[in-house]
């Protein structure tokens, strides 16, 4: 599987730039599409360090499945409290 490691260092330095720029930090105007790309985005990583952390703990596949998925449950509902997007209604996204 592929990491885009050079991309999202790409993308992470012109953030920083962005946002230590003479003017500071500026509202970049997402739109839901873009924010649905930074959730899957951060979501991969996120799963690939509880799959590290699962294998540190030696975790059996039964525990593995309902942490993820308790995971994704916690995500969602983080992003909805704060944004009031519901990452389960597509439709939202393709905007």
């Amino acid at each position: 599987m592929r990491t885009h490691s050079i991309e999202l260092e790409l993308i992470a330095n012109d953030f920083l730039d962005q946002n230590s720029g003479p003017k500071g930090a500026e509202k970049p105007n997402y739109t839901n599409r873009d924010f649905m790309n930074a959730i899957i985005i951060f979501q991969t990583a996120l799963m690939d360090k509880l799959w590290d952390n699962q294998d540190f703990d030696k975790m059996r596949f039964d525990d593995r499945i309902n942490m993820a998925e308790n995971c994704g449950k916690e995500l969602r509902n983080f992003i909805f409290t704060y944004t009031n997007l519901d990452t389960h209604n597509v439709k939202e996204f393709l905007k």
